[in-house]
């Protein structure tokens, strides 16, 4: 089993497999990596789709703090802070809320 480090190096690396980097991102997704996440989103060199996934990964609600952090800021390009205030539209504000 990988570690969230071991995933978060996997995610950025260039000369690793699609199929696996996208593993990697999920697997931060699963582990509630809120922060790996965000920094994978903000990191310019990436390509583009690891950076979308990474932002969809971060939409729930423990992770919403950190989504609208990215969608407030000036740290992504503007296409992906509008899919970061997109995303965050769409996480219920109750969502795992008991009864």
């Amino acid at each position: 089993m990988s570690t969230p480090a071991q995933n978060y190096e996997t995610a950025m690396d260039d000369s690793a497999d699609d199929g696996v980097r996208e593993a990697a991102i999920g697997e931060l997704e699963t582990a509630n990596e809120c922060d790996k996440l965000a920094d994978i989103a903000r990191s310019d060199d990436l390509a583009e789709e690891y950076r979308e996934r990474s932002l969809t990964g971060l939409a729930h609600p423990q992770c919403k703090p950190v989504l609208r952090e990215l969608a407030e800021g000036d740290n992504l390009p503007d296409s992906l802070r509008e899919q970061a205030d997109s995303l965050l539209d769409e996480i219920p504000d109750d969502a795992g809320a008991g009864p």
